[in-house]
């Protein structure tokens, strides 16, 4: 056998047990981060989980944050007319989370918050509330036109 392989063989084991040792000790943690918090993601799955498909007005790799998590560059923010649409996109939907719909009934307080230290809009859902979602300014805007008059109304004030 050529000494080289068999050297490249046993590095390649080494790292191999190396990257399973971490990935042994890591995955609980980063499956118990994106399980979801108090009004994070499982809360939302509970309440607004749905097959629709990706409305037309849709937008790939947006930060968000769900709860307490952020969602950074891997979320699909869809909306139409009946409400919001949110999907997890790679690399984390390798952990099946199911895609979110959720009407526009739902937005119950909309108010300003940060991202990125940025200008953003917090949205508390649900009656009682069921969880938040942080939307930075620039995706809110391009949302608003499909907000009902109703909920658009309840925006003056918060959002200027």
């Amino acid at each position: 056998m050529d000494p080289d392989f068999a050297l490249n063989l046993a590095a390649f084991f080494v790292v191999f047990i190396v990257i399973a040792v971490v990935l042994r000790f890591l995955a609980p943690i980063v499956l118990k981060h994106f399980k979801g918090s108090a009004g994070g993601w499982s809360r939302l799955v509970a309440v607004y989980a749905t097959t629709r498909p990706l409305p037309a007005q849709a937008r790939s790799r947006q930060s968000i944050v769900v709860g307490q998590v952020l969602y950074r560059n891997c979320m699909t923010v869809g909306f139409d007319d009946s409400g919001l649409y949110l999907e997890i996109g790679f690399p984390l939907s390798v952990f099946g989370r199911r895609a979110l719909f959720i009407p526009w009934r739902e937005f119950k307080h909309i108010d300003e918050g940060r991202l990125f230290w940025r200008k953003a809009t917090l949205m508390s859902l649900g009656d009682p509330p069921v969880g938040t979602i942080t939307l930075p300014m620039s995706l809110f805007e391009a949302i608003r036109p499909a907000l009902p008059l109703t909920v658009r109304n309840t925006l003056q004030g918060a959002i200027a």
